[in-house]
């Protein structure tokens, strides 16, 4: 992976490895859960009065964590300090995560509790996070063993890595501002409509001390106005070296696809009309327009970028060729992937071992890319012959 100049993720910095990582996540996540629970995410009354309009804590609570993770990015990230495209982002599967989100809120109205304040529950000792927490198990369990008649569904709707300021295509500061001027409009407005269904109710609207208002309100527009100014600050060019790309074979990136599927970013170069057609899974679409492959070179580059065409490429678009992380191209392209993985392998003729193994291997990727379950043949292993030992010749004393 290129080193980049900011400080920011320290993880790319190589500071710790991934035991210390996880001890450091461990450690935020902890205190996270603790503000959580001082601020009553440990009571499934309170969470539910957000649907009633009651009270609106998980409101406040949980987009002003938002807020204050995005206003101090942008800032961050205007004075150079973090690099944006060194942080993993989710890709967007549009349909799957609709229902999911839908399906997410109804449990969440029904147990009172989502995942992470099941969690908070639960280590506040309150029953019903844990039997939340069970009930989250017990539907991750469900979900795994009916995987494979939801996975076209699951996989559907894809639209790679999508960034509200990318597709807005204005500064990540910009975002951040309207942001924060949302969140006080949507604080405002929620302890307004406290106010009306919580007497509605007989019950007393939450506490809303002006000064805390106020300092939270001065501080989210101080760090959104200081990110905005950063705009301004000069930008030092990148230079991007000249740089060979590494060639992988269509089985080679079929046993990776199926090892380590969030460990490639695969984009298919092929032009409008020709990858709609097939694409091999997981696969990104040059978005129309950008023949420059500048969405590439936004990608996060903890991934190895791997790139197709319908064969081998002319030439790579510039901003593949400036892709931070490792860039490789598949030979042969699409036409490679459909002899070498969705085509049938053919038994071999000679059926030694070695031969054996890659066919069997090269078949099970075949049934993994096409859900073609093909019977096994009989492959009768033949012994290597060696050649018959010369006879000894004779001699005298």
């Amino acid at each position: 992976m290129a080193m980049s100049g900011s400080l920011f993720p320290v993880y790319a910095r190589d500071l710790f490895g991934h035991g210390w990582g996880l001890v450091a996540g461990t450690l935020i996540g902890m205190a996270f859960g603790f503000v959580l629970e001082r601020a009553g995410f440990g009571r499934a009354r309170n969470l539910a009065a957000q649907f009633y309009l009651t009270d609106t804590r998980v409101l406040k609570v949980m987009f002003s964590a938002i807020v204050t993770a995005m206003v101090g990015l942008a800032l961050l990230s205007g004075l150079g300090l973090v690099d944006l495209t060194l942080l993993t982002i989710p890709e967007t599967f549009l349909w799957p995560q609709l229902v999911g989100g839908l399906l997410l809120g109804v449990g969440f109205i029904v147990s009172g509790y989502c995942p992470g304040t099941g969690v908070v529950a639960a280590a506040s000792g309150n029953l019903d996070g844990a039997a939340s927490l069970l009930g989250v198990a017990a539907g991750s369990l469900a979900f795994g063993l009916v995987y494979a008649p939801l996975e076209s569904f699951y996989l559907s709707g894809s639209m790679g890595v999508v960034t509200l300021h990318g597709a807005l295509g204005v500064p990540m500061a910009v975002v951040a501002a309207g942001v924060v001027a949302m969140a006080v409009g949507a604080f405002l407005g929620g302890e307004a409509l406290e106010r009306v269904f919580a007497r509605r109710a007989g019950l007393v609207p939450p506490a809303s001390p002006r000064v805390v208002k106020t300092r939270v309100f001065a501080g989210f527009a101080a760090v959104a106005g200081l990110a905005l100014l950063a705009l301004a600050l000069p930008r030092k060019p990148v230079e991007v070296a000249a740089r060979v790309p590494d060639r992988v074979d269509a089985v080679a990136l079929a046993r990776k696809l199926v090892a380590d599927p969030q460990g490639v970013w695969l984009l298919d170069l092929r032009p409008e009309g020709t990858k709609d057609v097939a694409r091999i899974p997981g696969a990104i679409p040059l978005p129309a327009g950008d023949a420059a492959g500048t969405f590439a070179a936004g990608l996060a580059p903890t991934r190895t970028l791997v790139v197709y065409a319908e064969g081998d490429p002319v030439a790579l678009p510039a901003g593949v060729l400036a892709y931070r992380g490792p860039v490789s191209v598949l030979v042969g392209g699409y036409a490679a992937w459909q002899a070498g993985v969705l085509t049938a392998p053919v038994p071999p003729a000679e059926a030694t071992p070695v031969r054996i193994a890659e066919f069997e291997a090269r078949r099970a990727l075949h049934s993994r890319f096409t859900g073609a379950v093909t019977e096994a043949p009989k492959l009768v292993v033949r012994p290597v012959s060696s050649a018959p030992a010369a006879p000894k010749k004779g001699g005298g004393c």
